[in-house]
């Protein structure tokens, strides 16, 4: 076995390509270490080299593990077509077996040396901290491995990533080229252009009965509605719930008690806050966008309206809004660095500027400090009755969570048993398609999946019980279904009518900006061509940047395309621009100088292009070997 090479044994590659290593078991699964079960299908083979099915199996799981881990909680598997990720689950298997043939042809070998090394240093192979050969041994019987055919796939990918690094390596960008980018970059150009809006042209345009039937014909999938159900469902909701609940006054004093007694233990802080949401990478206008809406937060807070009506009704944090904002108790290590910095300078009561974190804009306020003047019984009364009294609604829920589950199971065909032994009323939503809604039950995810499934189209059978992010739990079955279909124009005319115009409405826009283009190809002013137009306004010729947010971006996007030849005074495009089109005009270009980036700002785009083109540079060594390889895709056994 590999592992009795001394402890002190390192390869070279091993330290070329660490950061590039995934873990073979997050990769393929440890099933497809195993080797080829019984009755397994052939569904490609690689120059002679067969793919299994269960190789493929392993590689779609690890494909949707991936695009889970990617986007979250914004992971859909309804948006995702299965077929589609089995393809490029099989894509990469096939590339991955093309790079193992390339490199058993042209000798690149992995030395044992180099996969010992990897396999120790893999902390679940470690005991106390160090490897060891019994837990090595321990892990791999476990999940039915071998060591000689785990060091044997270690071997290979260990191969595989070697060779995209040998490819990747070989990028690289000249100082010549990179002047050449950057003044590219940094140049502006003096445009100007004259915008024409559709909306303008409404009026003018006319629109028959026989056109609209035509144009219908012609466009009707524009309008294609996806399939939609209507439900009846039973919810079990702590806030609503919580409404019923009696709360004793020995139970808030007892609440009072527990909450002043743990401040004083933790030096947490009771924090709540408002938050706009912006994007980590978002532009000035987001961020001030977002920095005044909090900013008007906090003028009405300081009007006199209470911080919890403000927060519900403004915050873009839906789980603590609905608490009026509420955080809780919270410790310093468990906030973003801004955002504790903001709250442990401030005295209780006392509302913070606006704080810029990742998550986007926060108002925030602490209501209770250790050390503060502790708030009285009476001033957190209302507070702690509806803190009880949810914690009471949520334990009660749970309890009738079990009920309603065994009820609706037991009685497939009706909620009306669980209604009624619950004492709640069964709710009807409005038509939900297929892709959801943005509020209500038709927006979250759980519910449509069982909304669409066949246990509920097909048999009308009542769900599972299902939890929603919120600790709601709702049970529901299908009252009404419509499949996805294209309607007759008599169910959508006025919507087709509308569009039809609209493009209509587009095309003589379009129309007006070609004219105009004319005008300024013979030597006209934008402002003066523009006048008398109708819908039209003349924009005087500006420098701008690529990067300039106040020219439309058609409009810049177009100047930049434009070609002014050394003999010509002008040039001239026309462009889509919001809402209608726009004639543009190129006078002059003002070249950008390679010298104004520094150092680091030179090898931070260096880096990019390298990154960019190493990445194109493997994809063109894959279609290579590809293109020479004899791939079969058996497609009956995908």
């Amino acid at each position: 076995m590999l592992l009795a090479i001394r402890d002190r044994t390192r390869g070279w590659i091993a330290y070329l390509i660490v950061a590039l290593l995934v873990v073979p078991f997050a990769l393929f699964g440890l099933y497809n270490y195993v080797g080829n079960g019984g009755g397994e299908r052939t569904v490609a083979t690689v120059d002679g080299e067969e793919i299994t099915s269960t190789q493929l199996d392993e590689a779609f799981q690890a494909r949707q593990s991936e695009l889970r881990e990617v986007l979250g909680d914004r992971f859909d598997s309804r948006l995702f077509d299965s077929d589609q990720i089995r393809r490029e689950a099989l894509d990469q298997l096939i590339d991955r077996q093309l790079l193992l043939n390339h490199a058993e042809a042209t000798g690149i070998q992995v030395s044992d040396a180099d996969v010992a090394t990897y396999i120790r240093s893999r902390e679940f192979f470690e005991s106390d901290g160090a490897f060891s050969v019994d837990r090595y041994r321990d892990v791999l019987q476990q999940n039915r491995l071998t060591p000689d055919r785990y060091e044997a796939q270690v071997r290979q990918d260990l191969t595989t990533n070697l060779l995209r690094r040998v490819v990747e390596s070989s990028a690289y960008t000249s100082d010549w080229e990179l002047d050449r980018l950057i003044a590219l970059q940094q140049q502006r150009r003096e445009i100007g252009w004259v915008s024409v809006d559709a909306d303008a042209y409404q009026n003018a345009v006319e629109l028959t009965e026989n056109e609209l039937e035509a144009w219908y014909a012609d466009n009707a999938e524009r309008f294609r509605r996806p399939a939609r159900v209507k439900l009846r469902y039973l919810s079990l909701d702590p806030e609503a719930l919580a409404e019923e609940m009696t709360v004793s006054e020995e139970e808030i004093q007892a609440a009072y008690d527990e909450r002043l007694a743990s401040l004083e233990a933790s030096g947490e802080r009771t924090v709540r806050h408002i938050l706009v949401q912006v994007p980590r990478d978002a532009d000035e206008t987001e961020v001030a966008e977002a920095r005044e809406a909090i900013e008007s937060a906090r003028a009405r807070i300081k009007g006199g309206e209470p911080f919890e009506a403000v927060a519900e009704a403004v915050s873009d944090d839906t789980g603590s809004a609905r608490r009026g904002g509420d955080l809780g108790r919270v410790a310093r290590d468990d906030l973003a660095p801004a955002f504790a910095e903001a709250a442990w300078s401030l005295d209780p009561q006392e509302l913070s500027d606006p704080v810029r974190t990742d998550f986007g804009i926060h108002l925030i306020e602490v209501t209770n400090a250790p050390g503060s003047d502790q708030p009285s019984l009476a001033a957190l009364e209302d507070e702690l009755r509806q803190e009880v009294a949810l914690d009471k609604a949520e334990r009660a829920v749970f309890e009738r969570g079990n009920q309603l589950e065994t009820l609706a199971f037991e009685n497939p065909d009706t909620l009306a048993p669980a209604a009624e032994a619950l004492g709640v009323d069964v709710s009807q939503s409005d038509w939900i398609p297929q892709g959801g809604t943005e509020s209500g039950i038709g927006s979250e995810p759980a519910v449509l999946d069982a909304a669409f499934s066949d246990a509920l189209l097909e048999d009308r059978e009542n769900s599972d019980l299902i939890e929603l992010n919120d600790e709601t739990y709702v049970v529901l079955r299908v009252d009404q279904y419509e499949d996805e279909r294209v309607p007759p124009l008599s169910d959508v005319r006025d919507e087709a009518r509308e569009a039809f115009r609209n493009e209509r409405a587009l095309t003589l826009a379009k129309a007006q900006a070609e004219s105009l283009a004319g005008d300024l190809r013979s030597g006209s002013d934008p402002v003066s061509v523009a006048n008398g137009v109708r819908g039209a306004e003349g924009h005087a010729p500006r420098l701008a940047s690529r990067n300039n947010r106040d020219l439309p971006g058609g409009v810049r996007e177009r100047a930049f395309r434009l070609y002014l030849g050394d003999s010509n005074e002008r040039a001239v495009g026309v462009a889509s621009a919001s809402g209608g089109w726009a004639a543009v005009l190129l006078t002059d270009i003002e070249a950008g100088d390679p010298d104004a980036a520094d150092a680091e700002q030179r090898e931070q785009l260096r880096s990019t292009i390298n990154g960019l083109d190493s990445r194109d540079g493997f994809r063109s060594v894959l279609a290579a070997l590809r293109a020479d390889a004899d791939v079969e895709i058996r497609e009956d056994s995908l």
